[in-house]
């Protein structure tokens, strides 16, 4: 390994990959940090040592692009954490062997994904219920679905995407919910057919994706999951043309896993930490990263791509990856002024595509406000800490209108996870009390948890050299 790189990536999806292929055949030095066991992020998640070939064509292309990647020479630190950084682009990284290593590159890239947001009701943190992403996380690795009895449900796309490959493995659903109308779908499935690499997969799961509209149920929702301890069953409602759930219309469901997923938000902690700029908008996801044209953020020399731009799906973070790769070239001198143009052209005008099915999708992700202000006020909000939203209303009451003073309040977002679920429901329960918060949750290192002896012990470069 090297002391010095020129280009550090944070994150091996398919922006980190992507950006990583095309900047090395440019003769620079790349780190990517990633903390996943292998490479392909999230979407690209595999069995290793088998067959893991899909019928979709997205897919198979991460696939390739893992394998590329893993024959490559670019130095690829998984199972990887980073703890710190800042403007100067100082990053403190904790390897697999908990050795703390100090990287200082010319530039950076974040490619960080995103991560789920769910609406939430009664009973959401009994055993049983678990996001979609969690559902096809478990489904890639493991090769086999793991319940005989399972029902999905929520809005977007991310539940059907679930279904698919929960059928894919030979798995049978239960039911299958939808908040949304079959208009929205239409809407939605509209928007995915402008795109040539969606199209391809829209009609590589057809078979399956027909399997699951057939018995679907539209603008219907979670309103509580039961259970002594576990899951033992779910209650829906019809909703009105609003969302808003039907009085009188509440039947129950017998089920002991409840998959349910209603959108992304982008992972933007790491970048906010380095001083990165971020702003809020509904169409793109919500809170995102500022970015120029070129994708460079409000610090100079560091990048963003894929989710942390705007929610788009795998095909835009691709199309980032090497418009970033390309930006880099230009910034370092690698390339002029007229080759990057000549490489992005096209790239840019297929991202328009991917940008404008990302607002589809999030159009059909927003929190129900009025589902909030109804809600049990003995849910749980924050996890990790054990916050109810009876704390958190009482600290609306109290006068703290913003995420930050409320997580100073009552520890909503003080925990293991540094807010990375509920700094989104504060922010929409902030929404329903008629406040509005459009800045990200303040993080500070170690952004990861870390124990003292490993943060007391040497600090090193990559090449073993001490670290000042």
């Amino acid at each position: 390994m090297n002391k010095h790189y020129d280009v550090v990536i944070i994150g091996a999806g398919f922006a980190g990959i992507k950006a990583a292929l095309t900047l090395k055949e440019y003769d620079l030095k790349i780190c990517v940090i990633d903390e996943g066991v292998m490479p392909g992020g999230q979407f690209i998640r595999y069995k290793k040592d088998s067959s893991n070939i899909s019928k979709v064509p997205t897919y198979n292309k991460g696939l390739d692009l893992v394998k590329q990647f893993e024959q490559s020479d670019i130095t690829y630190l998984n199972k990887s954490e980073l703890i710190f950084i800042n403007e100067e682009k100082e990053i403190l990284v904790k390897l697999k062997d908990n050795s703390l290593k100090k990287i200082q590159p010319t530039t950076i890239i974040f490619a960080t994904g995103a991560r789920e947001i769910v609406q939430p009701f009664k009973g959401w943190d009994l055993p049983g219920v678990i996001t979609t992403g969690a559902m096809q996380i478990l489904l890639k690795t493991s090769g086999k679905t793991f319940s005989d009895e399972v029902v999905i449900a929520g809005s977007g796309i991310l539940h059907y995407a679930a279904a698919a490959t929960w059928l894919e493995k030979g798995g049978e659903i239960k039911a299958f919910y939808d908040v949304n109308t079959f208009s929205d779908k239409f809407s939605m499935l509209t928007s995915a057919l402008a795109s040539k690499d969606k199209r391809a997969d829209f009609f590589a799961m057809l078979p399956n994706m027909m399997k699951i509209q057939k018995s679907a149920k539209n603008s219907t929702k979670v309103v509580e999951a039961k259970g002594k301890n576990k899951l033992e069953s779910v209650v829906l409602a019809k909703v009105d043309s609003n969302g808003n759930a039907i009085k009188g219309s509440e039947f129950e469901v017998q089920t002991s896993l409840l998959a349910i997923g209603n959108g992304l938000v982008a992972n933007l902690d790491v970048a906010t930490a380095a001083g990165c700029n971020t702003t809020y908008d509904e169409t793109q996801g919500g809170l995102v990263l500022k970015t120029n044209h070129l994708l460079e953020t409000t610090v100079d020399g560091i990048y963003a791509a894929g989710a942390a731009t705007g929610i788009g799906g795998a095909d835009k973070a691709e199309l980032e990856g090497e418009i970033c790769a390309y930006s880099v070239l230009l910034k370092l001198r690698k390339i002029d002024a007229h080759i990057y143009f000549d490489f992005t052209k096209d790239l840019l005008e297929k991202r328009k595509k991917a940008i404008s099915f990302g607002k589809t999708l999030s159009s059909m992700q927003q929190f129900n406000l009025e589902d909030l202000r109804n809600l049990d006020e003995n849910t749980t909000i924050c996890r990790c800490e054990n916050i109810k939203l009876k704390d958190i209303n009482e600290a609306i009451d109290f006068g703290l209108t913003s995420i930050n003073s409320i997580k100073k309040k009552t520890r909503a977002g003080m925990g293991n996870c540094q807010g990375k679920t509920c700094s989104e429901l504060v922010r929409a329960i902030l929404k329903s009390h008629g406040h509005e918060d459009k800045n990200h949750i303040r993080v500070r290192a170690p952004l990861k948890p870390t124990s003292i002896d490993i943060l007391a012990g040497e600090i090193t470069f990559l090449d073993g050299s001490l670290a000042k």
